[in-house]
Order: C-alpha cells, then sequence, then structure tokens
C-alpha cells in the first residue's frame, strides 16, 4: 500500500510539475500527503522530536517545515543566497563580463572555426566556476564569442551549442547542488570540490570539447552549411564591461575558499559566507576607487541583497519543498523497502548508483531543471548508501553530473530556450546539437567517478 501512494503521489507531483505548475508548491502538498499516509498506514507515529511536538499530530506536520525553513534559511540557504548576491554583484559592476571578454580576445585571432569552438568551450567550463548562473554565462558568451564562431564559419546552431554547454556541470563552491551534496555527506565545500569534482570535471570537459569538435563539424557538413555574414543581432559594444583589474574580482570567492585551506594557508578558518562577504566589500571598494562617488558605491550593495532575496525565494523554498517530499518518502518506509530489495538482488552500491543518476537524468530533462530532482532525493542517498556499503558522496557527485547534463538536453529549460532565443533557432534543434556532448559527459561522468572514486 506504501509503495502504491508514493508511486501515486510522484507520478501526480512529476505530471503538475512537467505542465509548470509550481515546483515548490506542488512538492510540499505531495511531501504532506506522504508524511499523513504514513501516520495513518501505521509507519510513523510522529513527525518532530517529541521536545518540539506542538500536542496536535496536524500542527505538528506543519512544524516539521518551520523547523526545516528555520535550519536550511541559517546554513545551506544563507550559503546559496549570499553566493547568488555576489554573482548579481558581478554582473552589475561588469566583473564578469570582464572575465569574458579578456579571456575570449586571443581565440578571436585564431582561424580554425571548429577548434575556436572546442577551447571556448573549454573556457567557457573554466568561467562556470566563478559565474555559477548558466544563464547568465550563457548569455555573456552569446554577446561576445557567438558572433565570433559564427563569421569563423561554424554555423549559429552549432555555436549556440557549445555555448549553451558550458556550464556543463555545476561545480565549485558557488553552485547551490554543491552545497547541497556537500551538507548532506557534511564534507567541507572545499575538500569536496578538489577531491572529488575537479578531476571528474576536466576529464568530462576534454571529452565534450572533443565530441563538440566531432558532432558540429559533422552535423554543419551534413546540413549543407554554408558559412555566410553574420549580422549582429546583440553587439558586444552595448555590454557593460568593467575595468581590466575587475578580471580578478569574480576569482576572489574561490581564492579565499582555497586559499585558506589545506590547499593553501592553514589555520585560518574559512567558510563559503565568509568568503563571499570578504570578496563582496573588496569589491565594493574597488567600485569607489573607479567612480569616486560613495553615494553610488554604497548604493550597489543592493544589487547583492536583491540576488539574495531572489534566491531565497526560488532555491531555498525549493530546498525546503525538497526536504518535505524525502520526509514522506521517508516516512513511508520507501527508502527501507529500496535497500532490501536491492540487497536481495545482489545489486553493488555502484550500480544503484547509476540506476538513480539516469532517473535524475529523466527528471531533469522534464522538469527542465536539475535542482529540483536533486534537492528532492538527495537527502535520502546516506540511508540507502550506508546500508549497501557504498560511498554517498560519489553516489551525489553522479546524481549532481546527472542532474546538471539532464537540463541541456531539456528543450524547456532556462538556459535551452535562452540561448535558442538569441541565437534564432529552435530549442529542440538545439537540443539534438547538445546531445552527443551531453551525452558522452554523462558516459565519462560514470566512468570517470568508477575508476577514481
Amino acid at each position: 500500500m506504501n509503495l502504491l501512494v508514493c508511486l501515486l503521489v510522484i507520478a501526480i507531483t512529476g505530471t503538475l510539475v512537467i505542465k509548470k505548475f509550481k515546483a515548490q508548491t506542488v512538492l510540499l502538498l505531495g511531501g504532506l500527503i506522504m508524511i499523513f499516509a504514513a501516520y495513518l498506514l501505521g509507519y510513523t507515529t510522529s513527525f518532530v522530536e517529541a521536545k518540539k511536538a506542538t500536542g496536535v499530530l496536524f500542527f505538528d506536520a506543519f512544524e516539521f517545515i518551520n523547523i526545516t525553513t528555520a535550519k536550511d534559511a541559517a546554513n545551506l540557504g544563507l550559503m546559496i543566497m549570499t553566493c547568488t548576491g555576489f554573482a548579481k554583484y558581478m554582473d552589475h559592476i561588469g566583473a564578469s563580463s570582464r572575465l569574458v571578454v579578456t579571456a575570449i580576445k586571443p581565440l578571436g585571432k585564431m582561424k580554425s572555426a571548429y577548434l575556436v569552438m572546442a577551447l571556448t568551450f573549454i573556457l567557457n567550463m573554466f568561467m562556470s566556476l566563478v559565474i555559477p548562473s548558466a544563464s547568465g554565462l550563457a548569455m555573456l558568451m552569446m554577446v561576445t564569442i557567438f558572433p565570433i564562431l559564427v563569421r569563423l564559419g561554424v554555423s549559429p546552431v552549432g555555436a549556440a551549442a557549445a555555448v549553451a554547454t558550458g556550464h556543463l556541470l555545476d561545480i565549485g563552491p558557488a553552485s547551490a547542488t554543491t552545497l547541497l551534496v556537500s551538507k548532506t555527506v557534511n564534507m567541507p565545500v572545499h575538500e569536496y570540490f578538489v577531491d572529488y569534482q575537479l578531476k571528474v570535471y576536466i576529464i568530462c570537459g576534454l571529452m565534450a570539447a572533443i565530441a563538440h569538435f566531432v558532432w558540429q563539424k559533422y552535423l554543419d557538413k551534413k546540413s549543407g552549411h554554408v558559412p555566410t555574414e553574420y549580422v549582429e543581432a546583440h553587439k558586444s559594444d552595448d555590454l557593460e564591461v568593467g575595468p581590466l583589474p575587475y578580471i580578478f574580482l569574480p576569482l576572489l570567492p574561490l581564492i579565499f575558499i582555497l586559499g585558506f585551506s589545506e590547499y593553501g594557508i592553514q589555520g585560518v578558518k574559512m567558510n563559503v559566507n565568509l568568503a563571499m562577504f570578504l570578496s563582496l566589500f573588496i569589491a565594493m571598494g574597488c567600485e569607489l576607487i573607479r567612480h569616486r562617488d560613495f553615494r553610488k558605491m554604497a548604493a550597489s550593495i543592493q544589487t547583492f541583497f536583491k540576488g539574495m532575496g531572489d534566491q531565497f525565494a526560488n532555491t531555498v523554498t525549493l530546498i525546503v519543498a525538497g526536504e518535505t517530499f524525502a520526509f514522506g518518502l521517508t516516512s513511508l518506509g520507501i527508502v527501507k523497502e529500496f535497500v532490501a530489495a536491492i540487497q536481495g538482488l545482489a545489486i553493488s552500491a555502484d550500480v544503484v548508483g547509476v540506476i538513480v543518476s539516469t532517473i535524475i537524468t529523466g527528471l531533469s530533462i522534464v522538469m527542465g531543471s536539475g535542482v529540483a530532482s536533486m534537492f528532492a532525493f538527495a537527502p535520502l542517498v546516506p540511508n540507502f548508501a550506508a546500508d549497501l556499503g557504498g560511498n554517498a558522496t560519489t553516489i551525489l557527485l553522479g546524481m549532481q553530473n546527472a542532474a546538471s547534463v539532464g537540463r541541456l538536453l531539456s528543450p524547456i529549460s532556462a538556459v535551452m530556450i535562452a540561448v535558442a532565443g538569441i541565437a534564432n533557432i529552435s530549442s529542440f534543434d538545439l537540443v539534438k546539437r547538445t546531445s552527443v556532448p551531453v551525452i558522452v559527459t554523462f558516459i565519462t561522468s560514470t566512468i570517470a567517478i568508477w575508476i577514481i572514486h
């Protein structure tokens, strides 16, 4: 009966999310339905610790949401908000665009179209470490490198594919899903980034770059593409670009986080929030020197706080909804039954990780986002990983990478729609161009995780 309830709720939840109902509302309601069903079916007798109980069972379900919101907003939520606020501030002062414009300048002088495209893709991946918004980074690249690629002879859809997939995997201390995994396995962000993500990321990037080179060149030739003069609809002259020294500002949080750790200077305690605030005030100091206007500099911090608020409304609320949904699944005993079934089939934890990652990829494709599926299922992983004798961190890494590539196969994801719109092509045509590099990335990620970890 509990399995039937879960399958029914998951099916309805997935359908509503696909139909563009607000994911937060759908996940919260689905979680509450499963929580109450768990009580009625006798799988649980309480929803919160006895000392935090309200005395009314119905109220306790909402007290769980209250406790979860307070916990997430103060910890993981605050980290995500500060990262987003800093990214918005970098956009506001032109530091992100300065980094992009300066980095691509040498590539514009090369003449080999598809080699430039592959190198651009790798450069794009590097910049995704410090520009956490996939859509934001793609927009910068569309007004800077996209016209260069088309002028060199790459088709608009091929160039757009290289740009759209530049934020190939969510990685780095500023990524919301990275912070989620770090919190879930109780591992410092810098340790997860360096010891688990980075090696896999480099290998995936190289393989995806080769796949882009071969796939885009092949499809351009197959389609009979003939290079034509490109008319810019979005001129890079309209881009707000900060002074040359601003190229270092987006890198500051990463420098602080890695610099004050076992990989750099030890003895100084550094965390994500501290790194973001330190970097923010250094950037504000640069703005004061640049404009010599204290009022303007003081007002600019509002961009940071607005970015934080927007992220609370979007991602932090999604975290709470996802945890509520996961708690509902756990309350119904599904995780225990899943582990028991896997143990009965004698399937290894690594194989289970691949199965779960494949499911996450599918969910990311239909939802157009990997965040919702990750936040809904990540809290369940440590329990079943421990019971199966597997490594929760490697399973979550595979899931995170799967969630990332899934959105690049979705014609309804924000980054795909935005890039397709500027390139004046169909997002479905764009998915065809991203499909092979993305599938190569998924396979490479799976194999690399097995071999390295």
